[in-house]
Order: C-alpha cells, then structure tokens, then sequence
C-alpha cells in the first residue's frame, strides 16, 4: 500500500509503526455552527481510509478532536446573548450551551450520512491541564515564552519550519504583520496560551487565567491517547497552514516525533464557487439530507474525485449520482431475485465436483476484485475503485442473462452469488447503502400496486396506467412487468 504523504509530497509505502495496527488522528470540528457538505467530505474521507484498513484487517485506532472552546464560539455566544429572549447566562454558560448544541448537530448529521463515530473523540476542555503542563514543558526548555499574560511559541526555535507547507520562513517574515494587543516577538510566533479576556471562558494557570490556542490542543491530545509517534495525521488541506505546520513545531519541539504520515483531503466548492453564506450556495448536510433523501448520493459524489483533489457540487452532478446509484441498487436486487429463484433448485440436487471449473469460471471477477484492491492500495484511488465495482456488476450482468433452468447453471449460480458478495463487501467500505430509507412498502402503496395489477390482469390498461403514474409521481416507486410477475423499487 502507497500513500501520499503531504510533509514528503510523495507516495510512500506504508509501514505501521506497530504491525497490523494503524493509529489515526483526524483534526474534527470546531463546534459553533451546522456542520455543511465541505464538512461532511472530509469526514467521509477518512471515514473510507479507515473501513479500508479495517477490510485489509488492520487494527484501528481513529481519533477525531473536537474544539469546544474557540474564538468563533465565544462570538456565537455573545450574539445568542445580545439577542435576548430569555434568562441571560453567563458568557461563559452561553458558551457551553453553543458547544454542545452544534456537537450535538455535528453527530447527527455524521449519523445521518452513515459515518461511523471514532474510537474516542477528546474534547479541548478535557484537556485543558495536560495542555498547560505540555507548554510549561516548552517554556522550560527555551522553546516557548510568556508576555503579558500570553504564551508564545517562539518559532525561531523550530527547525525546518514550513517544512509541510513547503514555505520559505524568511518569506514568510517579510510579510508577517504583529496585530494590536500581541505581545509576541516575532510576527509568526503563535499563540499557545490566551491570557483571558473579561467574562470569557478560562482556567487558571502560573501565567494567569486564560484558555489555549488552537493549535496546542491536537499536539497534547493525539500524543496522550495515540503516544508520541503515530501513524497517520489527517484534515482539509486548508489545515496545512499554519495549523499544521505549528502542530509540528510545538510537538517535535517538546522532543515528540509526532506523525509520520500527513493525508490531506481536497477542498469543495458549489458551482465552481467557494461555499459562502454571503453567496447564497451555503448547503448544510440537513439541506442536502432534506432535500435528496438520501446521503449516498452525496457519498458518490465525493467518490468520483480523488480525495486530494478538489471536488466541485453542482445540482446535474447529484442527477448523475442517481444514476450511478440505480445500476447498483437494481443490480443487487435482481441477483437477489436471481439467486432466490434458483436456490432451491441447487440445494436439492447431488453435490458435484466444481473445482475444476471453479477458477476458470470466476477469474474475471476474481481480477476485477484484485484492481479494485491495487486502485485503493495506491493512495485510495476511489474512482478507479468504484469502476473495478462496475466491472463486476458487468460481469455479474452477464452471467444473469444466461441463466436458465437447466442443471448446468451451476457454475452459474456460484459466479453469480460470489459477484454480488463482492459487490456488497465492496460497497460497505465506502459505506453506501448503509442507510436506505423506505425499502418496505407501506400499505397504501401495496394496496395502489395490487389495484393496478388488478386492472391489469382484466386489460383495463387505462386505469392500470393511471395507477402507475400516481405510484411514480406521488410515492417515488418504479413497477416493472416481468415474465415472473410484477416488480417494483423504488425511484432513487
């Protein structure tokens, strides 16, 4: 398995630090608003990253952070509180109160599209002591300084700074600028204590009270639970700097190793356009979920572009979505059909030697499953995965037009039962149909469906025709008249 890794900018074998176990840390949100789609590609990624590893039997350790304490929190708090409406708390409560309604909006809406919880998820406000203890480390070791109250990272003490970002430090400095109310000596030295401002949140420290820094809290957090060195660090690729860049520098500072492998996924946009409320193409993973019904559609997108590139959302894209999803959904129902039919064929009849035709007959899929396995060992190439699936269903396709009722099916019957278990072990590491709504026809659907039947049956095509228009256009289901009776899914 190859990986693109962002500090090296090339692909590298991967190689765990322990065998068999990948420790990932995945940098998670910062909780002051409704997580959006730009949110849900970045979750869905790494989400996908570690259900691989999984299928390749790794044991995974995947850690996503969340910022419970920020600027833009306290921001949130203080308009909530101006607004009125109620018993004002303090900042501070109304700060909490902000925290855990959008941590609460953040895992509906993973939950909503299927992506699964990590395997512990630390809170800044949890952490608060082991961040002051890790930055009095820096302090003591000429890595760090106080003024005024704050705490600095002197970054004239990091070496190879900007090694991530590919930048040049001395560029970097001619166009830094000191803001009104620093107190740090060099303009990229960065904050990693906040001396505390009047009713915000804060605890106390020997510098005073105050709160921590963005970027501390991902060094403390991924050294405590995954230790000093870990295999894998993830986020946007907007988080490469200075975020990033100065979660190495205050880690390696502290004598940690830290990550050895960075993954940065690509950025969206809406029409070619940066997603801004200010523009009118701001869409919150509950716009979508509300409006389509379905967050595989949103998952297909992000799997027809490489995850380091950037993806761009347009209402025709999620139109083509449908489509690609309907050659998967009536694949899997009809080989299901398929295999039913003739199960109990099979199970009646005298076992018989298969072997010799056994390889023959499945090298095709065989191969088929052995691509998609080489697409994703190469840095998780998702689309050339998710055609090697399109192949099988192919292959699968085919086989299921030459079945019939004779004896010889056999082989048959194998190729095209192993197709749809790949296919379905395939699907499940890029969690599609994970959560498929309204499988189950309601009884009012089943009753319009036997009417039309009945209509049917007695060549009254007219009102049988007009049953199957309302059973589209009003319910969404799509009726197809086989030689084994009437079918019906429905409309993706």
């Amino acid at each position: 398995m190859k990986i693109y890794n962002s500090l090296s900018r090339t692909k590298e074998e991967f190689k765990p630090i322990r065998a068999d176990e990948v420790g990932m840390y995945v940098c998670g949100p910062t909780v002051y608003d409704e997580p959006h789609i730009g949110h849900a590609r970045s979750a869905y990624i790494f989400d996908v990253i570690r259900r691989y590893f999984q299928y390749k039997k790794y044991k995974v350790t995947f850690i996503r952070n969340v910022t419970d304490v920020d600027d833009k929190i306290i921001d949130k708090a203080r308009k909530g509180l101006a607004k009125g409406g109620g018993p004002a708390p303090s900042l501070e409560d109304a700060c909490r109160e902000v925290a855990e309604k959008y941590l609460g909006a953040y895992h509906m809406d993973m939950d909503a599209l299927g992506i699964s919880r990590p395997d512990k998820e630390p809170r800044a406000t949890e952490y608060i002591k082991k961040m002051i203890v890790f930055i009095k480390g820096l302090i003591d070791s000429g890595k760090a300084y106080e003024s005024g109250g704050d705490v600095y990272f002197d970054i004239k003490k990091a070496r190879g700074y900007g090694k991530l970002s590919n930048q040049n430090l001395n560029k970097m400095e001619s166009g830094a600028r000191i803001s009104p109310g620093e107190k740090k000596k060099d303009a990229l030295d960065f904050a990693l204590w906040k001396a505390a401002k009047e009713g915000e949140p804060s605890w106390s420290s020997e510098w005073g009270p105050g709160r921590p820094g963005w970027h501390i809290e991902c060094s403390v957090m991924s050294s405590d639970i995954l230790g000093d060195e870990f295999d894998i660090h993830g986020g946007g690729i907007d988080l490469i700097f200075p975020h990033h860049e100065n979660e190495i520098a205050q880690s390696e500072g502290a004598g940690k190793a830290f990550a050895r492998c960075w993954i940065h996924n690509g950025l969206l946009t809406i029409n070619n356009e940066k997603m801004a409320k200010s523009l009118g193409n701001y869409i919150t993973i509950k716009d979508f979920i509300a409006r389509h019904k379905d967050a595989d559609l949103l998952k297909l997108l992000f799997l027809s572009t490489h995850y380091r590139h950037p993806v761009d959302y347009t209402g025709e894209k999620i139109e083509e979505m449908k489509k690609v999803k309907e050659r998967i959904d009536i694949f899997l129902r009809s080989v299901n059909e398929a295999l039913e039919k003739f199960e109990g064929t099979y199970k009646t009849k005298p076992a018989i030697e298969l072997q010799e035709y056994f390889i023959t007959s499945l090298e095709d899929i065989n191969i088929q499953k052995e691509n998609f396995e080489k697409a994703m060992d190469d840095d998780f190439n998702a689309p050339q995965a998710m055609a090697e699936i399109f192949n099988i269903i192919h292959s699968g396709n085919l086989v299921k037009m030459s079945f019939n009722d004779c004896d010889n099916d056999r082989i048959r019957y194998v190729k095209l039962k192993r197709a749809r278990d790949i296919v379905s072990n395939l699907i499940n590491i890029f969690g599609l149909f994970s959560h498929e709504q309204g499988k189950t026809l309601q009884p009012t659907e089943e009753r319009l469906i036997n009417d039309r039947n009945h209509f049917r049956n007695i060549k009254d095509y007219t009102k049988a025709d007009e049953l199957r228009r309302i059973l589209l256009n009003d319910y969404g289901i799509i009726l197809e008249d086989t030689k084994d009776g009437t079918k019906s899914r429905r409309k993706i």
